[in-house]
């Protein structure tokens, strides 16, 4: 069964621009291993000179298995930021707009 979901995500507590870079770039290399850059909109912003990740769907994102698909991308998610940016902080927020109306 699918469970259709929006999801956003945000990387504080790095250090420079080009840290911020690194880390779009390596959640970028997930979202296209999990095929679905094309359906999320990311980048890097400053928020008073402190750079941030960001990013959100476009349109509900249809996942079969959402139950265990979950916890393995929170994990390679998590994963992908430490690479670049151990001290960071990544964290996402998971929608269902079929319940949400």
């Amino acid at each position: 069964m699918s469970v259709n979901i929006n999801l956003h995500f945000t990387v504080s507590r790095l250090t420079d621009a080009a840290q911020a870079e690194a880390v779009a770039e390596s959640i970028g290399e997930l979202l296209r291993d999990e095929g679905i850059e094309n359906q999320i909109s990311y980048g890097t912003a400053c928020d008073d000179g402190v750079p941030y990740v960001s990013g959100e769907t476009r349109f509900p994102l249809s996942i079969t298995g959402f139950g265990r698909w979950q916890p393995e991308f929170e994990s390679s998610f998590a994963f992908a930021v430490a690479e670049v940016a151990p001290e960071a902080k990544g964290g996402i927020e998971w929608g269902y707009p079929v319940e949400e109306r």
